[in-house]
């Protein structure tokens, strides 16, 4: 549900393609939780006008090399559930999390993202 909050720990910390930095897919982040959930990490993300949430110019995702800087394996995390899609025809199961927008805190140094699961949000494959 939105507005629900879990602790869980940090798996892996990556990026696109699983490139290191300066690698193409390396301006772009992931994140892989204990809980299984895996999202791509985001700044700040902006409240939709259509279906999923908006990456602004400003807010940008977060590199590898930052990521490496907030998060490394095994920091315990609060996760915040923020959005969940509406009439979003790609999501065809109960199950299916594209276009999910979490919140994440760590723990260990403070640093905040927010986490997107799925790049291409609600129509993503």
């Amino acid at each position: 549900m939105v507005g629900q909050c879990s602790n869980t720990f940090v798996k892996e910390v990556g990026s696109r393609f699983g490139a290191r930095p300066g690698e193409f897919g390396s301006d772009e982040s992931t994140v892989e939780l204990t809980n299984g959930l895996g999202v791509y990490l985001y700044r700040k993300l902006r409240k939709p006008t259509s279906p999923g949430w908006g990456v602004s110019q400003e807010s940008g995702p977060i590199t590898r090399n930052e990521a490496d800087a907030m998060f490394r394996a095994n920091d315990k995390v609060k996760i915040c559930l923020e959005y969940i899609p509406k009439n979003c025809e790609a999501r065809t199961r109960l199950d299916d999390r594209r276009g999910e927008v979490y919140f994440l805190s760590n723990y260990r140094n403070s640093s905040t993202a927010f986490g997107e699961y799925g790049r291409n949000g609600c129509g993503g494959a």
